[in-house]
């Protein structure tokens, strides 16, 4: 099965909300979808000229005094081919986690505290950052876009809670083992 690129969703998502520069694209991900859909800058840019080429996005140069910025829009060919992947079946992802990784290798219980602890760390960090946004985002007015971002952020915080209540246990298991 051929592996399909799915950066190009990601920014004709952005574009859906209006025109943006590669920069404006790249700042609104580092605010919302980083926390489960990272694209870096040799992704993103090359994808948005491969859009370009492709019909899927169109581009207009302004001149802000003498700073010349590249506007991004999707096409209706993009909007085609976003609603079409819309409508596709999800693929199965297999994630990469470090984490996990480092854990199958692991035989010290003294090795999995350390590991599990500094994992609890990172994740209440995380769980504390998604609550502060679940407060902003519950503070906006109801509309589609915010229940479906209410609805993205709290299966997050669902995770979060079952991998922090599962590493308590198992710290609490080793530890006391």
């Amino acid at each position: 099965m051929k592996l399909i690129n799915k950066t190009k969703y990601a920014i004709l998502g952005v574009l859906l909300a209006g025109p943006s520069t590669g920069y404006e694209i790249k700042s609104l991900m580092n605010r919302s979808t980083v926390y489960f859909w990272r694209e870096s800058d040799s992704t993103l840019y090359p994808m948005l000229k491969v859009l370009a080429k492709e019909g899927k996005v169109s581009s207009e140069i302004v001149y802000s005094g003498k700073k010349k910025k590249e506007i991004f829009s999707i096409t209706e060919a993009g909007r085609a081919e976003f609603s079409t992947w819309l409508e596709s079946p999800t693929g199965l992802e297999i994630p990469r986690n470090e984490f996990l990784l480092k854990l199958f290798f692991l035989t010290e219980p003294v090795d999995m505290v350390r590991l599990f602890q500094e994992r609890l760390q990172h994740m209440e960090k995380i769980y504390t950052d998604y609550q502060k946004i679940a407060t902003r985002l519950e503070s906006l007015a109801v509309s589609p876009s915010q229940t479906v971002r209410l609805k993205t952020l709290r299966y997050g915080i669902t995770h979060l809670n079952l991998e922090i209540n599962w590493l308590k246990e198992n710290i609490a298991e080793n530890i006391n083992g």
